[in-house]
């Protein structure tokens, strides 16, 4: 089934979540006084002649690490585009239709430093995660949720933080140091996958916090889980074909 993205329609459905003041889907409507990433007009620009190559560029750096992403990102994603909100703030929008149902992945851009609170644990966190970070989005989630994905970095939290409400005594016969298990994503259902610095030295181990089992988190594979976790999400999304009825780009 095709349809037709406009961008009339792409505001209807984000105003339900956010207050958004533009989309840009052409490298011509950037205007050079927004903070638009030079790689996001590469991106519209060879979106508009059909192609995801600029895409795939992009997010070669965890390409190996995220293929079920990758996969959703080629043949689900329809063309990217760029959301101004009021503040002047910029994302790069993710549409993908779902049972006849349109949604958003929002990317956020990327980080210019090292948060301050952050700065003692950065280079434990694994390479190519600082390097999503750094050099692709700061967060990308799905949007209605800010879920299903890497969450930016202003949303992390350990988990010793007052919103997980674990007590002294289930913290106490935890397997993990609380403050030293850092929140990075979470499934919009209440659990989390962190990243454990509970080791003295070393890169972060992955691990997931269970919200009804709070006192036995699950060590896993971090970036399989990662992967798994926005395919899941995911799995219902309909292919979309870029060279022919993808709806289009023009403003409705």
């Amino acid at each position: 089934m095709s349809f037709l993205l406009t961008r009339q329609r792409m505001l209807d459905d984000l105003a339900r979540f956010i207050k958004p003041a533009l989309l840009i889907e052409t490298p011509a409507e950037v205007d050079p006084a927004l903070p638009v990433p030079a790689q996001w007009v590469a991106i519209l620009h060879d979106q508009r002649q059909g192609r995801k190559l600029a895409l795939g560029a992009y997010w070669h750096e965890v390409a190996a690490r995220m293929p079920a992403v990758l996969d959703f990102l080629h043949t689900f994603a329809k063309p990217s585009v760029v959301l101004v909100e009021h503040s002047k703030a910029v994302s790069l929008l993710y549409p993908f239709m779902a049972k006849g149902v349109r949604h958003f992945y929002r990317g956020h851009p990327a980080l210019r430093a090292v948060p301050a609170q952050f700065q003692a644990v950065w280079p434990r966190i694994p390479a190519q995660l600082r390097d999503f970070y750094m050099h692709i989005h700061n967060g990308w989630t799905f949007l209605s949720a800010n879920s299903m994905g890497p969450l930016p970095v202003e949303d992390w939290a350990f988990l010793s933080d007052d919103r997980f409400d674990i007590d002294d005594d289930t913290a106490a016969s935890m397997p993990c140091d609380i403050s030293k298990v850092l929140t990075v994503l979470h499934n919009g259902g209440g659990d989390y996958l962190c990243l454990d610095f509970s080791a003295p030295d070393g890169v972060a181990t992955g691990l997931i916090w269970w919200h009804e089992e709070p006192d036995t988190p699950e060590v896993v594979d971090f970036w399989a889980y990662l992967d798994a976790w926005i395919s899941i999400h995911v799995d219902d999304a309909d292919s979309v074909d870029m060279c022919g009825g993808n709806g289009g780009t023009a403003g409705g």
